[in-house]
């Protein structure tokens, strides 16, 4: 009888074991001296420890001392894994990492003796947030998959969702948000599956909201934390509660409400000071010495971050030491006391090293570079400002880098997999398609008796075809919806540090307009995006319209004037008249879509010099919208295809093919139709009729309110952004190699503009027609060019100038984003020198321009000398060796004449005198007149050694009018005068 009271007694202590009063305490251990069972005493001395641990820690001490001993006399392995991981838990709470990880790698031996999972994988998440507190996050990662795979093997939900939150908490740690929030959803998940309520799920909410706050989505932060703060008081959690306000405080620093987080921190502060928790206390200090900072009470400030690094130094934790040190060489900056604020830096600079933390160290190496130049130590200064620039460059392009190819990898394998499903399906449709051929004709050749039992097999598979149908169609939209979703987090993540990076005033030029790039791009992803989502809900039947009365006419007036820009430009005549719209029923989304996918494509594809026109009228209760162009011919096989999902007519054009699909829709679904025709003058021209009166639409399809009439029309991301101007002026004093960048695509000119303009001349072309001509003007040293471009193509490109003798010998790099090898042959069947995939990394560009500029240079200077000897040897291709036997036949006729000029010389080969120069120098060396001097030089040293004439007769024979002059170059050419070099032969 008393042994099922003592168990009764231990089933409820758990529930009222915080509030125990002293006979409560004699009751349990009047239970301990009275059973003989092990293990109720191991139970009753866990609930003494709870209750005297942050009382009376000396008393804890002694009672996870009692279990051990207790079970290491009676050889009881689950008593001494209890005493250990009770140990471990006294350790915690006195900060002790050290010794937490010694007691529960103990208690690790005796739960894998027990063989029980449940206790193995507590071991691991244990270790696993010891080594996260102390900053080894590799190693707490490695702990808490171990701890994880033990859970899903066993089927442990409770292992599942704590090693699913610690693995969150340590992803965190890093800043990697993305992988935090994965995890803590998965959290919340578990709960929600089981109906439980746990302290891990109150933790993962408010580890959530401190990610939206990291975000500066504060009201997003706020709910997390209220509804995390919620789960704590339900559980009776008062610490659970002290938690929630450090982070109210935090987020009202977060917000710039610096007293409020005084307010709100202090309480949370005298808590943690009284339960003896000094990590806690360490942090909120910090906290409190940032927020009086803040204030400018620099005593406080100074008091509390001393307070924050005094505890952190007793407890090892290495990164509340960095933050703190950080704070106090701020506080001695405006106290002016540069040389204590320089000690406090490079101790956190240090620390942060030695965790191999970036995310805080280049704070610190700004704050170091301001320190010195106070002290007027202005090299110094510099050398930490520029490793400031450099870490902050370095994060923020490693850090797009990541996400960008997460993001494409993600793409690809989702792509693959709906691909796979789609093949799946259709496959299947083919089957059932053939079964149904196979019934109807058993059908057929039954007799009438059979023709019920035919009818409704026909019904059975129409059914099951149609079904198939719509779980196509449906697989579709969901395709299209998950890669849109997918898209938003790292896009977010990408456009928010450019953001961030634009809005500082102490960019270089240059790496503003990488970053406007960026910027740009980014924000065509978010507009395909969203064209994406549209499209997946209008196919699900789930676009729902928002009609409201209001002035058509002013919003497609205002909608046209935003290409007005675009327009001029691109130098295109544009005429906008609309009329008769003021009142009418629309959805102003929808006509903002249309609109603009429909402008946007017009400027795409008139050419330089074309025409738009914006129309718009009312026709009884209707409005008809007309958008003409000018555009290249189309056949009747083409227009209808205008409208089909990711066709384009143009191949090199940029876009995906989507905007006029989804204007369809849109047309569509607001009960208006669209067509597209040629008319008689050859333009192209796009009908829209919409209805605008209130009887066209549903009860449900009205806003519940009109619509602001003065409209802000929104940014057009699909539209042109603004050209990049090309500078093609070439500085014939300039000595440095010429680059010819022929790409259709301004931004990718830009990029790489700016990686070649610092070694070479630049010249720039928009199109491979163009490309041809100033390749045949200027005769550059090298020519990048992409593939697909208006015009003319790369390939062609290529080809053309490889078999032109002026331009045959240029190297000449393809671009593309083509990667297979069908399409590489191609490439390099024509001519090209080298094929390169887009995205290409620019390091590997530069060392490929380089290498071909400097093989080039290498082969001239090895034949200078030899040219009209050997012009096989110098010959870069068949075309560079006839130009070089052309080249000899004509100095071979004209050498020695005095008047030969480079004029005629160019004339006589067949090439501008430019042309004749950037040939000679590209194969030679040699400029045309330095050749020709060469040349004859060459042939006056050949008669010094074999004929009798004197110095200046042979310099007459070879075209020297001046003896002086011939001496001279002579001189300059063979290091001696022609009487010493023909002395010096003739012996």
């Amino acid at each position: 009888m008393r042994q099922c009271l003592i168990v009764v007694l231990l089933y409820f202590l758990p529930f009222s074991i915080l509030g125990q009063d002293t006979y409560n305490i004699d009751s349990l251990q009047s239970v301990y001296s009275q059973t003989d069972n092990d293990t109720v005493k191991i139970k009753v001395l866990q609930y003494l420890f709870d209750n005297y641990l942050y009382k009376e820690p000396d008393s804890s001490r002694k009672h996870y001392s009692k279990m051990l001993s207790l079970s290491r006399e009676k050889n009881f392995d689950w008593g001494m894994y209890q005493g250990y991981l009770y140990k471990s838990a006294f350790h915690w709470s006195q900060s002790n990492l050290d010794s937490v990880i010694a007691s529960m790698k103990n208690a690790l031996k005796f739960a894998q003796k027990l063989k029980d999972d449940g206790k193995i994988s507590t071991c691991y998440v244990r270790l696993a947030m010891a080594q996260s507190n102390l900053g080894n996050y590799d190693e707490a990662k490695r702990l808490t998959y171990k701890a994880l795979e033990i859970a899903k093997r066993s089927n442990d939900w409770e292992g599942l969702y704590y090693s699913y939150y610690r693995l969150g908490n340590t992803y965190y740690y890093e800043n990697d948000f993305e992988n935090a929030l994965a995890n803590y959803l998965k959290v919340d998940s578990i709960f929600q599956h089981h109906e439980r309520k746990e302290p891990a799920l109150a933790a993962s909410l408010a580890n959530i909201g401190q990610i939206y706050m990291e975000l500066h989505n504060f009201a997003k932060a706020k709910d997390y934390f209220l509804r995390s703060k919620e789960q704590y008081r339900l559980m009776d959690r008062a610490e659970g509660v002290m938690y929630i306000g450090f982070n109210m405080g935090k987020l009202e620093f977060n917000k710039g409400n610096y007293q409020n987080s005084i307010d709100s921190l202090i309480p949370v502060l005298d808590y943690y000071s009284n339960t003896g928790n000094i990590n806690e206390v360490s942090d909120i200090s910090g906290w409190i010495g940032a927020s009086y900072l803040k204030l400018q009470d620099y005593t406080k400030a100074e008091k509390y971050y001393e307070q924050s690094v005094n505890l952190a130094e007793k407890t090892n934790k290495k990164l509340l030491i960095a933050n703190g040190l950080v704070g106090l060489a701020e506080v001695e900056k405006f106290k002016g006391n540069p040389n204590k604020s320089i000690t406090h830096l490079k101790k956190a600079l240090e620390i942060y090293d030695g965790m191999n933390i970036t995310y805080n160290k280049s704070q610190i190496l700004k704050n170091l570079a301001t320190a010195y130049s106070e002290k007027k130590d202005y090299k110094t200064a510099i050398e930490y400002l520029e490793a400031f620039q450099s870490l902050e460059d370095s994060i923020v392009k490693q850090e797009n880098s990541k996400q960008v190819h997460e993001l494409e990898a993600k793409y690809e394998n989702e792509k693959k997999e709906q691909e796979i499903a789609l093949l799946k399906s259709q496959n299947e449709l083919a089957e059932q398609q053939k079964r149904n051929q196979r019934n109807l004709l058993l059908g057929g050749l039954g007799i009438t008796s059979l023709a019920g039992i035919f009818l409704f097999l026909l019904f059975q598979n129409r059914q099951k075809t149609n079904k198939k149908l719509r779980e196509l169609d449906q697989l579709k939209s969901n395709f299209f919806a998950n890669i849109s979703h997918e898209f938003r987090t790292p896009l977010t993540l990408i456009s928010t540090p450019v953001e961030q990076k634009l809005a500082s005033g102490k960019l270089s030029k240059t790496d503003r307009q990488d970053f406007e790039m960026i910027q740009r791009n980014s924000q065509r992803l978010v507009s395909l995006v969203d064209q994406l989502l549209d499209l997946s809900k209008l196919e699900a039947g789930k676009y729902q319209l928002r009609v409201a009365k209001g002035n058509l006419g002013n919003l497609i007036h205002a909608l046209g004037e935003s290409f007005q820009f675009t327009a001029k430009q691109q130098d295109i005549a544009y005429k906008i008249d609309v009329e008769g719209l003021q009142e009418a029923w629309f959805d102003k989304d929808v006509v903002e879509k249309i609109m603009a996918n429909l402008l946007s494509n017009a400027m795409k594809y008139t050419d330089k010099g074309g025409s738009v026109s914006l129309k718009a009228k009312r026709k009884n209760d209707k409005a008809v919208i007309l958008v003409e162009n000018t555009a290249s011919a189309l056949n009747p096989e083409n227009l209808e295809k205008l409208f089909d999902r990711f066709y384009q007519a143009n191949a090199n054009a940029e876009g995906v093919g989507i905007g006029l699909s989804l204007v369809k829709e849109l047309v569509g679904v607001n009960h208006g139709s669209i067509k597209a025709d040629q008319t008689s003058e050859g333009t192209l021209q796009f009908e829209i009729v919409l209805p605008i009166a209130k009887s066209a639409f549903k009860k449900e399809e009205f806003a519940e309110q009109s619509f602001n009439e003065a409209y802000v029309v929104p940014s057009n991301p699909t539209a042109f952004s603004i050209p990049i101007e090309a500078s093609n002026d070439i500085n014939e004093d300039d000595d440095r190699d010429i680059l010819l960048l022929v790409e259709d695509n301004a931004e990718v000119r830009q990029l790489l503009r700016n990686t070649f303009m610092g070694a070479y001349r630049i010249l720039e072309a928009a199109d491979g027609q163009e490309g041809i001509e100033k390749a045949l003007e200027h005769v550059p040293d090298l020519i990048i060019s992409d593939i697909m471009m208006p015009k003319v193509n790369g390939l062609r490109l290529c080809e053309t100038l490889k078999t032109d003798e002026r331009t045959s010998h240029i190297p000449i790099i393809l671009l593309t984003a083509k990667a297979g090898e069908e399409d590489q042959y191609k490439g390099l069947s024509t001519g090209a020198d080298a094929y390169i995939t887009k995205p290409f990394k620019t390091r590997m560009l530069e060392t490929r321009v380089k290498n071909l500029i400097t093989s080039r240079k290498a082969l001239r200077n090895r034949y200078s000398q030899e040219v009209i000897l050997k012009p096989k040897d110098i010959a870069i291709t068949n075309l560079d060796e006839r130009f070089l036997e052309r080249v000899q036949k004509v100095l071979h006729q004209k050498l020695t004449e005095s008047t030969f000029s480079i004029q005629e010389f160019s004339e006589a080969v067949g090439m501008s005198r430019m042309q004749l120069h950037r040939k000679l120098k590209a194969l030679t060396g040699h400029s045309a007149s330095e050749f020709v001097r060469s040349q004859r030089l060459k042939l006056a040293a050949t008669l010094l050694q074999n004929s009798d004439a004197n110095v200046s007769e042979i310099g007459f024979q070879v075209g020297f009018n001046d003896p002086s002059y011939f001496t001279k170059c002579f001189r300059e050419a063979y290091g001696v005068s022609p009487t010493e070099y023909s002395k010096k032969n003739a012996s």
